[in-house]
C-alpha cells in the first residue's frame, strides 16, 4: 500500500514560509534595535563629554574664585595690620621726627641720625 499524503507536503512548504517569514521578522527586529541602541549610545557619550566640559568650567571659576578669595584675604589683613600698627600705644607714643638724616653704613644699609 502506497498512500501519498498530499497534505504533509502543503503543511511542510507552510511550515517552512511560516518560519521564513518569522526569521525575517525577527532579523528586522534586530537591526531596528541595533540602530536604537547605537543612537541611545551616541546621546550617552555626547552627554558625558559634555558634563565633562561643564566639569572644567566649573573647575575653572572654582580656581578664579579661589584666587579671588586669596586676595581679598590679603587685602583684609593688610589693612588690619595697618589699623593694629596704628592704634598701637606703642606706636601712638612715638616722637615725630622733622628733620630725617641719614647716614650710609654699607651699599645696602642706612641708619637714621637723630
Amino acid at each position: 500500500m502506497n498512500v501519498i499524503h498530499h497534505d504533509s507536503k502543503v503543511a511542510t512548504s507552510a511550515l517552512t514560509r511560516a518560519s521564513s517569514r518569522s526569521v525575517q521578522w525577527i532579523f528586522r527586529i534586530g537591526v531596528v534595535a541595533m540602530v536604537v541602541l547605537g543612537f541611545l549610545h551616541l546621546l550617552l557619550l555626547n552627554s558625558l563629554a559634555t558634563q565633562g566640559f561643564v566639569l572644567q568650567s566649573i573647575k575653572q571659576d572654582r580656581l578664579a574664585l579661589q584666587q579671588e578669595l586669596d586676595d581679598w584675604n590679603i587685602t583684609l589683613a593688610t589693612v588690619t595690620s595697618l589699623y593694629a600698627l596704628q592704634s598701637s600705644e606703642q606706636v601712638q607714643e612715638m616722637d615725630l621726627v622733622d628733620h630725617k638724616d641719614f647716614v650710609n653704613l654699607r651699599e645696602d644699609r642706612l641708619a637714621m641720625v637723630y
